[in-house]
């Protein structure tokens, strides 16, 4: 195996594409956050792109780090990820936390703890276990209101809402200028929607850029928030599948994660047609 660290995004979405295709909605996360550096509508701290090759020089891995996130690594062969791990123990031993499947992160760690680097002897920790959902027939769900795109003129308080969100889920520190400024991005881009019932936003819900690669076509649905006082009334799974809705018209198989210690969330989604794909681990180094 041979393990390279790419210091080009564009080369690194040209070099990963075809093993992206392979495994489109695992890899989904990866595709996105490299296109949106490459498009310069995301910005952060710092850069890691990684490919794995194997000995005939095909890719068979890859996983990336954008700063201050936590490392994500693709589903790989098993030697493959081991020699990721025991190579980034030279390049990026202050990584902060792994997400991925869970065998792949266990088989990061191995290599990585071969390596005796510093940051190899830290105790890795489970924050949360997120599923990984697919739409396999969508089910409309007869619920009040009706949805839309958000305004312009909603920003600061579909702002205040995805800064409530990003609580809720526990995610890293997020400053309120980089909340406006996520909001206002996508608003910009027609990305975020608002279920409206007597003139309030009841329920919001996003998604990530729509990825096409090598003719196959994935949109990520995220966020979906539902304010306290609106909860139990359906809101949050009529603003999923309004946007759904619109993804399918996009010609896009859809997706979304969900954490999977949250029941309800788990089970609006099933009732309105995504099936169980994976689970994916978020961990952090102690």
């Amino acid at each position: 195996m041979k393990v390279e660290l790419i210091d080009s995004v564009e080369e690194f979405i040209a070099l990963s594409a075809s093993f992206r295709a392979t495994d489109p909605l695992r890899t989904n996360v990866i595709g996105s956050v490299s296109l949106a550096v490459a498009t310069g509508r995301a910005t952060y701290d710092d850069y890691h792109w990684w490919i794995v090759r194997g000995d005939d020089d095909e890719v068979v891995g890859v996983a990336m780090r954008t700063s201050p996130f936590n490392m994500v690594i693709a589903p790989m062969p098993i030697d493959a990820v081991r020699a990721l791990g025991r190579s980034v123990g030279q390049s990026d031993d202050a990584l902060p936390g792994l997400a991925g499947s869970r065998d792949v992160v266990d088989a990061f760690v191995e290599g990585y703890v071969e390596s005796k680097s510093a940051g190899s002897r830290r105790v890795l920790a489970q924050e949360r276990r997120d599923l990984l959902y697919e739409l396999e027939e969508l089910i409309t769900p007869d619920v009040e209101g009706w949805g839309r795109p958000a305004r312009a003129e909603e920003i600061d308080v579909l702002t205040e809402m995805f800064a409530q969100f990003w609580r809720e889920v526990e995610a890293a520190p997020l400053s309120p200028t980089d909340a406006h400024n996520g909001v206002r991005k996508s608003v910009t881009d027609g990305r975020l929607f608002c279920w409206e019932m007597d003139s309030d936003i009841v329920a919001l819900a996003g998604h990530a850029p729509i990825i096409t690669t090598e003719a196959i076509t994935i949109g990520r649905i995220g966020p979906v928030f539902t304010p306290p006082e609106f909860r139990r009334r359906g809101f949050g799974a009529a603003v999923t599948a309004y946007v759904t809705r619109r993804l399918i018209e996009e010609g896009a198989r859809v997706m979304l994660f969900t954490d999977a210690a949250n029941p309800t969330s788990n089970g609006i989604y099933q009732a309105i047609g995504f099936r169980l794909v994976d689970e994916v681990i978020q961990t952090h180094f102690a």
